[in-house]
């Protein structure tokens, strides 16, 4: 954002009365889903994973194989190393270099199996033929149940099968450190457990201000402000023979994705633009609200409904240099919509990032040709 635009944005700022801050929580689990990467099966003692992933969950170890590249053996209180490699095995310190108490000798390489002997006074953590004990060898999958029912070898089962990890994060705090979210607001008759009051303080954003109860599943929806910038497809720009430059108006959505009650009926944004990784001066023309005449840098948008803004990209003959049609010149901007009563802080309760999208430029320059 070029010096002039950020002190235009602040003159905004400094002229709009801003309301009482409203900065959304964070959704840790999204509603109906559990957590998708609480362990099923581990690989048991022998460090192998001998069971097979079932309909949704996750394979994180191949069936017949370890944790690879666990550690294997270390180096001794000699610190030298004595022990050599075998089979797939990695040999991280060479025979007979130094090496200090504990540090990785050889790993147990790609398939996590050890087949090396500790020599010398290397110590062998990992006994021949087995793995690293305990590690994930099935995890939980798109809907966060576990869907594995048959186990085999010396696996150990986390979870029954159609059980969820109980009492996981699903709303954390967020910026304003104030609980905002009322628990069970997505599916009323759900068991998650609020731990803090809404209205009262969080010691930090990452508070856990409502976990997944019993079941483990998330039947809360983060409540409080939310906008998001639907994504913008790739501008193609083309400096004519004998033109200096080439613009075009690039056409955006903001979308009011709020949720929860009370909540606002409408929130007024600020759009910004930035030249990102173009030349300077790429960006003009900022307009939040494309049905009106004129620029406008703020509009009102609706709860669940969308507005129409819009910006124009130029780039000049100057910029771009082009070998052929088909290797076009390439650089990227950034379009953001920020709540006013939430800046500078994220406003997005889902995802801190999604009420910005990045637009790709094309552009090829025929005078060049």
């Amino acid at each position: 954002m070029s010096h002039s635009v950020k002190h235009y944005l602040a003159a905004i700022f400094l002229g709009v009365v801003l309301v009482p801050p409203a900065r959304a929580d964070r959704q840790v689990i999204a509603p109906g889903t559990g957590p998708q990467d609480s362990v099923v099966v581990d690989s048991g003692a022998n460090g192998i994973c001998e069971t097979k992933a079932h309909k949704d969950d996750l394979q994180q170890i191949p069936v017949g194989q370890g944790l690879p590249f666990a550690d294997e053996i270390h180096c001794g209180q000699d610190r030298v190393a004595a022990s050599t490699a075998a089979g797939d095995d990695v040999q991280l310190i060479g025979v007979g270099s130094a090496c200090s108490p504990n540090q990785t000798v050889i790993d147990t390489g790609p398939d996590g199996i050890a087949n090396s002997t500790a020599a010398g006074d290397d110590q062998q953590r990992i006994g021949v033929g087995m793995g690293e004990p305990n590690q994930a060898c099935i995890v939980t999958g798109g809907n966060g149940i576990a869907d594995t029912p048959l186990i085999a070898g010396d696996d150990l089962r986390h979870l029954l099968v159609g059980a969820a990890e109980p009492n996981t994060p699903v709303i954390r705090c967020g910026p304003n450190r104030i609980a905002e979210t009322t628990a069970n607001n997505f599916r009323a008759s759900g068991d998650d457990v609020q731990l803090v009051p809404v209205g009262a303080s969080c010691p930090n954003a990452s508070t856990v201000v409502v976990d997944s109860g019993a079941n483990g599943i998330a039947e809360t929806q983060a409540q409080g402000p939310d906008l998001v910038m639907l994504p913008v497809p790739p501008v193609h720009l083309v400096i004519k023979r004998g033109q200096g430059s080439a613009s075009r108006r690039v056409k955006v959505v903001v979308q009011n994705a709020e949720v929860g009650n009370p909540a606002a009926a409408s929130r007024v944004y600020l759009l910004s633009a930035d030249d990102g990784s173009c030349p300077n001066g790429t960006i003009s023309e900022v307009d939040a609200d494309a049905r009106m005449k004129g620029l406008q840098p703020t509009a009102s948008v609706a709860r669940r409904h969308r507005m129409k803004a819009s910006f124009v990209v130029t780039l000049h003959l100057e910029d771009v240099t082009s070998q052929a049609r088909n290797i076009p010149f390439r650089c990227s901007v950034t379009v953001e919509a920020d709540a006013l009563d939430t800046a500078p802080d994220p406003d997005d309760a889902a995802n801190p990032a999604n009420n910005s999208a990045r637009v790709d430029i094309e552009a090829v320059d025929l005078n060049d040709l």
